[in-house]
């Protein structure tokens, strides 16, 4: 799949036009992971948001009951997003990633994204208000499953 078809098929992007996904599509780089591979680590400096092309990755945070441990804490696959707190406030990474499978994936940096949203309002404005509807859904689910774990 090419940038712009999996950009097409991202909520990230939902609501941009095509020029507007065209223009977007040019700030995004590619990246292969292979089955293991480790994408990024929790607690590193935190530069790019991620979309998944093709294939699935775990994401685990550090046990707070096993100190030194890590717990996988969901499995994310094709057209999820990851790394979403970059393009917010670019603080340190919150989970560890690791490649599943064989996987191929789109990522923009911090910095290209601000400095292109300088001169692409309403892009940064649509781009901005889906990654707020992503994040609200993944609390809301993260709330459904805490409520389920103490009840």
């Amino acid at each position: 799949m090419t940038k712009l078809e999996i950009l097409r098929q991202n909520d990230l992007t939902h609501g941009l036009t095509d020029p507007e996904l065209s223009e977007l599509a040019e700030l995004f780089r590619s990246k292969h992971a292979k089955r293991g591979e480790v994408i990024f680590r929790e607690g590193d400096p935190s530069n790019d948001l991620y979309i998944i092309g093709r294939g699935r990755v775990n994401v685990l945070i550090f046990s707070s009951s096993q100190p030194g441990q890590m717990e996988q804490i969901t499995t994310l696959k094709d057209n999820d997003i990851y790394g979403e707190f970059s393009l917010i406030d670019g603080s340190r990474r919150s989970a560890t990633i690791i490649a599943d499978e064989e996987s191929d994936f789109l990522y923009i940096s911090f910095l290209d994204f601000h400095r292109f949203l300088e001169n692409h309002h309403r892009i940064g404005f649509i781009v901005m208000r889906n990654i707020s509807k992503i994040l609200t859904a993944k609390l809301r689910r993260m709330n459904f499953e805490v409520r389920n774990a103490i009840f």
